[in-house]
């Protein structure tokens, strides 16, 4: 009993193997050719040439793609209340944009997006900046021309 376990563990399970032939194939792979050799005879070309066959080469020796960790974006910290300071460059500075939308409030006065809405429409209530495009998704301001008031008063 032991000695059969010990020839089905050396020679191979006879139920198992009865398929495959009996005979052992004696063929030998060709030696392989070294890659550092030829990159040092002929110069920077097959170095290169012979990092992208391996790159290329499937099998068990192929490296596997690393998968990116993906930018982080740094978290922004806007302001989520109205402060003096806030209110004050709002309307000393505000005004002067040529281009006035939410994102531009809230990237230059670093404020929510909500109080950047709210404050947009307070200023075109006090008639201090002028809307360009009332859209549910895009609302677009711009600066009152100082040019026509002047025009009427004269």
């Amino acid at each position: 009993c032991i000695r059969d376990r010990y020839q089905r563990r050396v020679h191979g399970d006879a139920r198992r193997l009865s398929n495959y032939p009996t005979f052992v194939s004696r063929r030998t792979m060709p030696p392989k050719k070294d890659t550092k050799k030829d990159a040092k005879g002929k110069g920077k070309d097959a170095g290169k040439a012979g990092a992208k066959s391996k790159k290329e080469g499937g099998g068990a020796k192929a490296k596997k793609k690393k998968w990116s960790k993906g930018k982080v974006r740094e978290k922004l910290n806007n302001a989520i209340m109205w402060d003096q300071a806030t209110k004050d460059k709002l309307y000393a500075e505000i005004p002067k944009f040529k281009v006035i939308t939410v994102s531009v409030l809230s990237d230059r006065l670093k404020v929510n997006g909500s109080l950047a809405r709210a404050a947009l429409s307070v200023l075109a209530n006090e008639k201090i900046i002028k809307p360009v495009n009332l859209s549910k998704s895009c609302k677009i301001y711009t600066r009152v021309s100082g040019g026509k008031e002047k025009e009427g008063e004269a």
